[in-house]
Order: C-alpha cells, then structure tokens, then sequence
C-alpha cells in the first residue's frame, strides 16, 4: 500500500533527501520516463500562517523557466497534503562544494556567480524577489551547473520592483542593513547584498558577517565592517564592496553586475538570459507522447497548456524535453499508459478531428474499462488558487524560514510502503476455522495461520457470509497485530562499518586510527562534552543541537535563537586506499537540516575534540610500550 494515494501509479518514492520546518523532500522516480525528481511534501495542517507564502511560491515555480531556476514539473494538491515534484539535482548543496574545497579558486567562482547573477536577473525582470539567496539555497546538477531553489520567502510587489516590502525576512548572516532595521526596502537591493555575501562565501570559504551573538552580528552587519584576506584579487574586492554597500542606494544593481568588469573577464559577453514564462512547444515530444496515448498532437498541447502544471502528461512532456537536451533517447514506459487514458476519459476531451474518430476513444470508453477516479490526481484535487502578495507585515517582525522544532529524526533507509499481507478467499464450500496459535504471534506477518477445514453443516446462507467476513477481518487484523521479529542488525545498527572508496570520499575526514569502535567512542564522549545530544544507530551518530555561543536577552527585540539550530550526522567508516594495504577509519559528516555554517563549526570543533582524544590515547600507548 502507497504511504501517499496521490503519487500511486505516478511516482515510485525513495529515501527523503531533504527536511524543513514543515516539509520534507524525497527522491523518487517518475515512473513513465523512468527519470528521477525531487517531491516536496507538505501537510496542510503544519504550514498554519505559512499557508499563503506556501502558494505563492507555487505560483512562482508555475512561472519561472530559467536554465539555472529548479524546475517545476507538476504540483498534486490534495486535502492534506501538497506534492511539488520538481527537478532533482544530484550534485548537492552549492554549500558543501564549497566545505569540500575550502573555498573556490577566482575562475571557478566566477562560473557559478554569473551563472547566479543571470537566474537573479530573470527573476527580477519578472517582478519577483528572492529574498533568501545563500549556498544552501543554491544545488549543482548533474553537469555542475547552479540550480536556484527555495522560493518560499520570494515576492512580486505590486505594481513592480519599485515598490517598497516591509517584511523582514531571510537568513541573519546574509540579510541587508535596512532588514536589520526594519526599514522599508527595495527586493532587489536585498538580494544584491546577499549576493555580495554569497560571492564572498565562494571566494574566501567563511562569512562575511558571522558571530554567536545575534547582537554583535547584526553590529557588524550594520557598520558593514569585514575582513579582505590577502588571496582576494583587486577587482574581487571592488565588486564585493560595490555589492556590499550599507547605503542601499549606493549599492550596484543587477543590470550594472551583468556588465561589470569582473564577470566578464574570460567570458568577454556580459551575463545575458532569455525572458518567457512558457515552456516551448516540441513537435517531437508531442510526437512521442501523441503516438503513445492516442491523443492528437494539438489535444496534447492544449491540454497541457491548460492544465497549468497539474497534470501528469505535463510532468511527462517537460521530463522527456530534458532527455531530449541532453541527448537521450525519448521513452515512456508501458506500464503508465492507463494513466493517460483515464486523465483523458474523465476529462472527456475530444478525440476526433476532422469527422475522423480514434479507435482508443472507443476502448476506453467501452463498459468493460474500469475507471478508477482516484488515481487521477487532476481531477480528484483541486487547483491551487492564486493569492495576492501578502507581504506588508509588522516592520518590527524579521522572520527566518521556519526550522523545526526537537523532532525524531527518520532514518534515510526506511521505506515509505507496507505491503501487509492479503487475506486469501476462502473456499466456498467450506468453513474455515483460524486459530491463533503462539507460535503464530511471535513469528512474522508472512506467515498463513493454522487452518482447520470441516465439513459445512445446514448453517444458513446469510450466517455463512458473516462468519466468512469476519474470518476475513480477523486475518487481516492478524497481519497488524502480529509483531515483526527485530533481527540484531535492526536493533543496533550494522554490525560492520561501511567501506568507502572513490566517490564515496566526498565530506570525510581520515583518522589515524585502525579501530572504528574506538573511533565512535571518541565520536560520542566529544558530542557529549559539546552538551550535543546524539542517538546511535549501528556506526552513526545523529546529533542535535539549538543553541551554540551567546544567548539573546528575553526582551530582544529580533530574537534569532532558531539560526543557531542544526541537525547532523557523523558516520565511522572504513577508508580502502588502493595504495596502501591497511585500510584507515574515516569520519563521513552529512548536515541533516538548520543553518549551514553552524553545522559547519559544530562539526569542526567535535572532530578536533575527537581527533586530540585519539592521539592523546595513542601518546600514551606508546608510553607504556617504552616503559615496558
């Protein structure tokens, strides 16, 4: 059974790839192409006031089509949950990137900002503004090319992005001075100095503006004071104080960037972008799709058009023009075909042209298809409906994207479906005795109870299809009930570390120890000693922390606690070098959700913790053997 009706027979869901305040992401699989997206899940009943910005970041996905902007391909909206399946990039957080290398060289930095640059200036010739630009908003695909996400704290002012926003929003450590001062402010000139923060970030490897104290931060950030290290070239440090600029009026705006000397250097054309908010027609596409499902080319477009991202055929069409772009054949699987034809026959749109009838119009149609409504998200969900910008709000109130509370962490390799055992029909012509035995109870739901059959005796028809109804019920009740038998692996983890080699490598840090329990034992008394409280499961640590360094005084006026809120994870892992015989033990870091530089300091100082525990240790082995 699916965990979520919505996505049966449309999407095969994987492991979750992504957490929120109140959403999650999960890697899946769209069945008809067989391509891999990204489902943003979200329940009603968590988003409360959030409701309105929820939508209009749908709307803006709907309308955004930029190479370097996440792409929406469908969104199912039900009466608890909204499903957003959007385009899954698979290098990562642009924040990790950076992590892995310290910090990117001038060239490589200038790649990934003009590449920012473009999708920030299609977004504000579109009338949008981001409001909370930062490397973790930032994913690589498969090519290593940017990919902006995260449009739930964006805007469109009205009457253009000469209009003024009142609400205080984003991330503390990438937010301009007028939000700091709950000033009125221009969208674009707040995402410039985010985008000065963010190329200060690739180019140095550390923040700007950063401090434990949200006070002495927003200080810093006021009197627009920062550190130039030595390596920063002349024309970075020009361009990054242009950005950087306390007066917003004086600050460079995006039409300036995309000339500025800095960004063409090497490229020669300044940073250009094509404006359109429709995704292109392909003949061959719809030549696919029309030749799979029946439908006429010109049907299938104005369907999809139409539809305005809710239909599968969309997600279908927008994927294949993916493949197609890069080259790969264009497939759709057989398996998804009554898909599209009860999208079609409940719809009851016109499968004629021309007087000329299509056959699989009368298939469908015929008495003998079933039609099962409720695998048709278009027609069983509501259409999202649009909501004006309710962005003017309480100056005094700077809000931050929502970060969960103290929660259970799920692990990444829980499935999402149960499949509890079916019942078998039971023969007509006999009564069926089940009895419930201990030995059934303790062993695992697979397993058929025992079965005494006997001779039916004149019991009435009527009592004969009761009794057979509970049998029924009370099989199916056995397969909750009947408690799965836990194996020790379950219990406590794996019982052996995992091995890493090549791509495997990336976030690990190399110990010179050779024991992964020891290794682990170092891990947790280092967690313990940062006041970090962290479950185990197997060779991993998940640890959990909320507040790091100063607290703010009750009386603040901004309290910001929550940015110092992250969860991580620290694996043991063993290290296979082909070049040497001795395997060494690892440390893989991974940050589950919060802020991505305290997750980054955290882990820093509980691995040089753990790391002088182990050679404390091993200076004191080697003591021992000398005096000996």
């Amino acid at each position: 059974m699916v965990r979520y009706a919505a996505l049966k027979g449309l999407y095969d869901l994987e492991k979750t790839i992504g957490c929120g305040g109140f959403a999650k992401v999960k890697l899946a699989t769209h069945i008809a192409t067989g391509e891999k997206v990204a489902i943003k899940i979200m329940e009603k009943s968590a988003l409360g006031d959030d409701l309105p910005r929820v939508k209009l970041e749908i709307e803006a996905m709907k309308t955004l089509l930029h190479k370097h902007v996440c792409r929406l391909y469908q969104v199912i909206e039900t009466e608890s949950h909204y499903f957003m399946v959007i385009e899954y990039c698979s290098g990562g957080e642009l924040f990790d990137h950076i992590v892995e290398k310290n910090r990117l060289s001038e060239t490589e930095s200038r790649k990934f900002f003009r590449q920012i640059v473009s999708a920030v200036a299609y977004l504000h010739s579109l009338g949008y503004a981001h409001r909370d630009l930062k490397p973790e908003n930032v994913l690589l695909d498969r090519d290593q090319n940017l990919k902006l996400i995260d449009f739930g704290l964006c805007a469109k002012p009205k009457g253009g992005m000469q209009n003024h926003l009142y609400t205080s929003c984003g991330s503390p450590t990438y937010a301009a001075p007028e939000l700091i001062l709950g000033k009125k402010y221009l969208g674009s000139q707040v995402d410039i100095w985010s985008m000065g923060v963010l190329l200060y970030a690739l180019l140095c490897g550390f923040l700007p503006f950063d401090d434990n104290s949200i006070e002495n931060l927003y200080k810093k950030i006021l009197n627009g004071k920062y550190d130039e290290p030595s390596w920063l070239s002349q024309s970075s440090q020009r361009l990054i104080r242009a950005m950087l600029q306390t007066d917003p009026s004086k600050r460079i705006n995006i039409q300036e960037l995309c000339y500025h000397p800095w960004i063409t250097t090497g490229f020669l054309n300044p940073v250009m972008f094509t404006k359109k908010t429709n995704f292109e027609k392909d003949e061959e596409v719809l030549s696919t799709m029309s030749a799979f499902c029946g439908d006429f080319e010109e049907d299938l477009w104005r369907q999809m058009v139409q539809s305005n991202r809710t239909e599968y055929k969309t997600a279908t069409y927008l994927l294949l023009l993916d493949r197609k772009r890069r080259g790969q054949s264009l497939r759709i699987s057989t398996f998804t075909k009554s898909q599209f034809k009860q999208e079609s026959v409940v719809k009851e749109i016109p499968r004629y042209k021309g007087g000329v009838h299509n056959f699989l119009t009368k298939l469908e149609q015929s008495p003998g298809i079933r039609i099962n409504n409720s695998a048709n998200p278009e027609t069983a969900y509501a259409l999202i409906s649009k909501t004006p910008d309710n962005d003017k709000a309480d100056a005094n109130n700077f809000m931050e994207p929502q970060l969960p509370g103290r929660k259970r962490l799920r692990s990444m390799d829980v499935d999402d479906t149960s499949s509890p055992t079916p019942s078998k029909k039971p023969n007509t012509r006999s009564k069926q005795v089940v009895t419930l035995t201990p030995s059934i109870i303790s062993n695992s739901s697979t397993k058929t109870p025992e079965v005494r059959t006997r001779q039916s005796t004149t019991t009435p028809g009527s009592a004969r299809k009761v009794i057979l109804g509970l049998e029924r019920g009370l099989n199916r009740v056995r397969c909750v009930l009947t408690p799965k038998r836990s194996t020790k692996s379950e219990i406590v983890g794996r019982e052996e570390p995992t091995v890493l080699s090549g791509k495997g490598l990336c976030n690990v840090s190399s110990t010179s120890s050779k024991c992964p329990k020891y290794v682990l034992s170092r891990l947790r008394r280092a967690l313990q000693h940062k006041g970090i409280v962290c479950r185990q499961k197997g060779y991993i640590l998940q640890g959990e922390t909320e507040f790091i360094g100063t607290e703010l005084k009750k009386d603040s006026a901004r309290p910001f606690s929550s940015r110092n809120a992250c969860s991580f994870e620290l694996e043991v892992c063993i290290l296979k070098d082909v070049m040497s015989e001795n395997p060494l033990v690892g440390i893989r870091r991974k940050r589950l959700k919060g802020d991505a530089w305290v997750y980054r300091r955290v882990c820093e100082e509980v691995l040089a913790l753990a790391a002088e525990d182990i050679s404390i240790e091993q200076e004191n082995n080697a003591e021992s053997k000398c005096l000996i």
